[in-house]
């Protein structure tokens, strides 16, 4: 079949260029026929009013009469094209060209799009080279063969340096007879949703029926096995189409496209008696009145919503955008993502991965296989989005490849494709090679409580790279005080739990050695009340070897206590330095007296009245944990905070 923009442009370029109008023609037909040009032109008339059918007959029993009928072949192959036959429509420009290879030169061009779209790479470029030698007066059209005979030159290097590439269909407890695709993944990897096209009365069978798409669900079981899918129990399937779907982190939130003529996003929450509520439609900004909005894909945290629309003040005709989660909990005006990743022609199916970083997404615009293929690209150390790089053959191919999603660990991809006709579209899965993989990311689950009366607590949660000062996820705890945060490894970081009323509570995460994906962090937080002689531990804060000279990973954390202590004026602390028991008790004594003092020098720095803060050392007389390990001592090199 061939890919629906390449149809498009061969289409329009077969319309206004073989001057297929019979006025137009008749000065220059091949044949002097005049009962097969009147044939001819009722073939025209057909074809006009769509109906290719009659259009096909007619121009069949055209080129039977005048076999050397030049205009009844390529007005066949333009029949052909609309009814996806590929093959026949290269067959009937090749045969116009036997009888005269000059009588039509664009058609050269409409041959090289064809092979193209076939992934016959030679044969097309030979066509788009021969195009080229009869300097047609169309500087577009010729900047056009260059581009496709780049492309064309692109592919071919492409099939001479496959990437690896072994794919694995996901198994019978997904892959039907149906088409199965658009799968989303959760974050421990054993819930898979996806979307199933299903025929509307399958009753009648499948010939001549109406088809709807509908969301599935599968369960991982033990042995590692793909469970029977199951339609997503109501409301969330309808008689509509529902897919294109992406589910939170903490798979509580589903994002989703409804198309009723136009497509726009929907969201149903998980309620507490396992049912998702009845889908609600995204506002404006997000969803628009007159285009199309779908194929959502929401970040790790939950705060930001990449989609595919058309409308206005894109780049081509479907872009990526996004939108961000507001304070209030709306959702702000779109953002394009800009010229790096949206093209002139179509960008479709983004997957944010795990890592918050990583954008999968496909496009028929940059330099590809054919029809749309699959790139990725990262955020770098300033925000900004890299070049995208073609994923490579034979993960691509001249086939549409789109709907790609990545485990946690980012070692797996999850895609559909139709590689066997005769089962439709399926679910597989393939090893992703190093070059092309995200950020390795596992997660943290837990809780956060009233330290006091251990009552849940709507926190807010940040991890933040302590060596760029960036918050990587900002997520919120639900009613009941259940948070999950994704952990990107490779890394140190910082992860702060505040709420107002109470002291901030922070951990120190240092990733930059092995760490284990089979064992997700749990984290159990006790946030304690503002009250007079509260202590916290200040887990972020580090210094210089031997020294009270504060290193910048400790930004993050001062930021955290000067902000605490903005938000409550009235508050007064103590700022205290604890060593190991390494050294002598002078020494300790001394330096983290001096430790202390620089924490609040720092303060006093960014507009702390110095009269709201007190410093100590305690040296080594305060331990909280054995000194005979590594662990014990790193634990006791610590700074807190007490309430005065």
């Amino acid at each position: 079949m061939l890919p629906k923009p390449f149809l498009l442009i061969i289409i329009a370029m077969l319309l206004c260029q073989l001057t297929v109008n019979g006025q137009n023609v008749k000065k220059r037909y091949s044949i002097s026929s005049k009962r097969v040009i009147e044939q001819y032109e009722k073939a025209l008339s057909s074809f006009n009013r769509y109906d290719y059918t009659t259009a096909q007959k007619l121009l069949l029993e055209c080129v039977k009469k005048e076999p050397r009928f030049i205009e009844g072949h390529l007005v066949l192959s333009q029949v052909y094209m609309e009814q996806g036959e590929v093959d026949l429509a290269i067959e009937s420009i090749l045969k116009a060209q036997s009888i005269d290879k000059d009588f039509h030169p664009r058609a050269y061009y409409i041959l090289g799009l064809l092979y193209f779209s076939k992934g016959e790479y030679k044969k097309a470029l030979s066509s788009f080279e021969t195009f080229l030698t009869y300097n047609d007066k169309r500087a577009t059209m010729n900047d056009s063969a260059r581009k496709m005979i780049d492309k064309c030159h692109f592919a071919l290097n492409q099939i001479a340096n496959p990437v690896p590439f072994s794919p694995k269909n996901i198994g019978d407890g997904v892959n039907t007879d149906l088409d199965e695709y658009w799968p989303s993944l959760s974050v421990d990897e054993r819930t898979l949703v996806y979307t199933v096209r299903l025929p509307k009365n399958p009753d009648k069978g499948i010939k001549g029926t109406k088809w709807q798409e509908d969301l599935y669900i599968s369960y991982r079981n033990e042995d590692g096995q793909w469970g029977r899918g199951e339609p997503v129990k109501s409301p969330l399937n309808t008689e509509f189409n529902e897919g294109a779907q992406s589910v939170s982190s903490d798979g509580k939130t589903i994002y989703f496209t409804i198309c009723r003529g136009v497509c726009n996003l929907y969201q149903s929450v998980l309620e507490p008696d396992g049912f998702w509520s009845s889908p609600q439609k995204l506002p404006p900004p997000v969803n628009s009145e007159k285009y199309s909005e779908k194929q959502p894909s929401i970040s790790p945290d939950g705060k930001t919503l990449y989609f595919v629309s058309n409308r206005p003040g894109g780049f081509g005709k479907f872009d990526i955008w996004k939108s961000e989660l507001k304070p209030d909990g709306s959702w702000g005006n779109p953002v394009n993502l800009g010229g790096v990743i949206n093209t002139d022609e179509n960008e479709q199916s983004p997957f944010i991965h795990f890592d918050n970083k990583t954008l999968y997404f496909s496009s028929s615009g940059h330099m590809g296989m054919g029809g749309l293929d699959i790139f990725v690209t990262r955020l770098d150390s300033t925000g900004k989005w890299i070049t995208p790089v073609n994923l490579g053959y034979p993960i691509n191919t001249h086939r549409d490849e789109d709907g790609l999603v990545v485990n946690t660990r980012g070692s797996t991809a999850y895609y559909s494709t139709d590689i066997n006709p005769e089962r439709g579209r399926d679910i597989f899965t393939f090893e992703l090679y190093p070059e092309v993989r995200p950020t390795p990311t596992s997660y943290i689950t837990g809780t956060v409580r009233n330290s006091k009366t251990f009552y849940p607590v709507e926190a807010n949660i940040k991890l933040v790279d302590l060596r760029l000062d960036r918050v990587v996820m900002d997520v919120a705890s639900a009613l009941k005080g259940e948070f999950l945060v994704c952990l990107p490894v490779n890394n140190r970081y910082g992860l702060f739990v505040s709420a107002p009323g109470y002291l901030f509570h922070s951990e120190h995460f240092d990733l930059t050695e092995y760490y284990s994906f089979d064992k997700p962090l749990r984290l159990d937080v006790l946030l304690q009340p503002i009250v007079k002689d509260e202590v916290i531990t200040l887990r972020n804060i580090f210094f210089a070897f031997d020294s009270h000279e504060l290193l910048p990973e400790s930004r993050p954390e001062l930021n955290c206590l000067l902000e605490i202590l903005n938000r409550n004026p009235e508050m007064r602390i103590e700022i205290g330095g604890h060593t190991d028991d390494r050294g002598s008790a002078e020494y300790n004594l001394k330096l983290s007296a001096q430790r202390a003092k620089a924490v609040a020098d720092y303060l006093i720095s960014q507009g702390i009245d110095a009269a709201r803060l007190k410093w100590v050392g305690f040296g080594k007389s305060k331990p909280v944990a054995p000194n005979d390990t590594p662990e014990g001592r790193a634990q006791n090199r610590r700074t807190e905070i007490k309430i005065l």
